[in-house]
């Protein structure tokens, strides 16, 4: 009898070690691996920047000289060429200009003005067309150097010309870090910009006409 008893004990023992063994085990729990997460962080930080330029903007219109505006010493240049090239970043084809003519100031300014457009602060993107003798779509009326820009508020496209060397001299103002607390104004006895002109200059170049408006930036 407990011969039997005991054989029994050994099989149920059996028995609940193979359920044991069959039973599923729990799943780790997994990582989190939400991909909304970093795109709301990035939404933040874009609203945030653009609060930042908007607000800048606003306080230089009411109070320029919150900005310092410095220059820098100037030194001798060597004689430029009589002429330049103009190589079009779209199909190759090169043009001459003169030097010290507006096209030849664009001229060359295109390797600087591709290298700089990602650090504008609007989404912008510059057209060429005007001065290449092949793309050029309207070779009869002065050349243009054109810009399309997306506004950083709403993101309505918008366009803008830089039509005189004054304008492309003006250019590397887009570059400046927000909030604006100085510029360079380049040489010394040069003015890029008149300080009561520059919250306009920047509005104008980063906010479409109905956000500027909004903003009281018109």
């Amino acid at each position: 009898m407990k011969k039997k008893a005991l054989l029994l004990a050994l099989a149920l023992a059996g028995s609940t070690s193979a359920h044991a063994q069959t039973t599923k085990q729990p799943e780790p729990a997994r990582e989190n691996t939400n991909d909304t997460i970093p795109s709301e962080k990035n939404a933040v930080a874009a609203e945030i920047s653009k609060l930042t330029i908007i607000e800048s903007l606003q306080a230089i219109k009411k109070d320029p000289t919150t900005v310092k505006f410095h220059s820098a010493m100037c030194y001798d240049m060597a004689m430029p060429p009589v002429y330049t090239t103009f190589s079009c970043p779209t199909c190759g084809t090169e043009t001459q200009y003169h030097t010290q003519s507006y096209q030849g100031e664009v001229a060359n300014r295109v390797a600087y003005l591709s290298r700089s457009l990602g650090q504008i602060k609007a989404k912008t993107a510059v057209d060429f067309s005007d001065f290449c003798s092949k793309c050029s779509k309207d070779s009869d009326d002065q050349p243009e150097l054109k810009f399309n820009a997306s506004c950083i508020d709403c993101g309505q496209s918008f366009n803008w010309t830089a039509n005189t060397i004054e304008e492309l001299e003006q250019l590397p103002l887009l570059l400046t870090d927000f909030p604006v607390t100085e510029v360079d104004q380049g040489h010394i006895g040069e003015q890029k910009i008149a300080p009561e002109k520059l919250s306009e200059y920047l509005s104008n170049r980063l906010l479409c006409q109905a956000c500027r408006e909004k903003h009281g930036l018109k």
